[in-house]
């Protein structure tokens, strides 16, 4: 039997990273990390997850963190505006977005080989067009933190990993790549078997 794919959650929160696993260990190989900078050593050093979700605002401390996450989901129903004024917006901060981009660059700037999340509950409310640009050009998807069930956010995980397992596999290779090698290389490949029985005939070995 299969192991449990290897399903990796960086945030800034204990409370978060301790929810998470409780909700998906198991069906995942959940591991947490409170630093983006220990994910990309990892990723680095070879060990790949099937899986990564990054929170995208990180602050200093987790009082701090926690102080904005309260102001946020009190008022998560109001507009950008009121995010402004409670002074929480700081694209410094958002360094699940740099290390998407650091993962993006690490294997060669494409997407990774494994589905990788911007697990966020603020991001809505606190994001700029530029940000969600760069997230869909890192081959980020978009996981909403808390807002939908441990069960649904399972699925969809599930369903990317199989995905990404799949693009992987020698006959996913061989489905999307030998049709157009073919198409591609057909002509010269017919017309080199032309010349060759030609080539047998008139020296008479055919």
């Amino acid at each position: 039997m299969a192991g449990k794919s290897k399903v990796w959650f960086v945030d800034d929160l204990p409370r978060n990273l301790e929810k998470f696993a409780k909700n998906h260990a198991a069906d995942f190989d959940v591991t947490t990390f409170l630093s983006t900078d220990a994910v990309l050593k990892r990723i680095v050093r070879g060990d790949l997850p099937d899986a990564l979700l990054c929170d995208v605002f990180f602050y200093d401390t987790v009082q701090e963190a926690e102080r904005v996450e309260g102001k946020i989901d009190d008022l998560a129903k109001q507009l950008r505006d009121t995010a402004n004024e409670i002074g929480v917006i700081d694209h410094t901060r958002a360094l699940g977005i740099r290390l998407m981009e650091k993962v993006y660059e690490h294997f060669g700037n494409r997407p990774p080989p494994f589905p990788m999340y911007a697990y966020t509950s603020k991001g809505p409310f606190l994001l700029e067009q530029k940000d969600w640009e760069n997230i869909s050009k890192y081959g980020a998807e978009i996981l909403l933190k808390n807002r939908v069930s441990p069960q649904t956010e399972r699925i969809e995980i599930e369903g990317d990993i199989a995905l990404h397992r799949q693009k992987r596999s020698w006959l996913y290779w061989l489905s999307t790549s030998y049709p157009r090698f073919l198409w591609a290389a057909g002509p010269s490949i017919f017309g080199g078997v032309i010349v060759l029985l030609i080539g047998k005939w008139l020296r008479g070995t055919w």
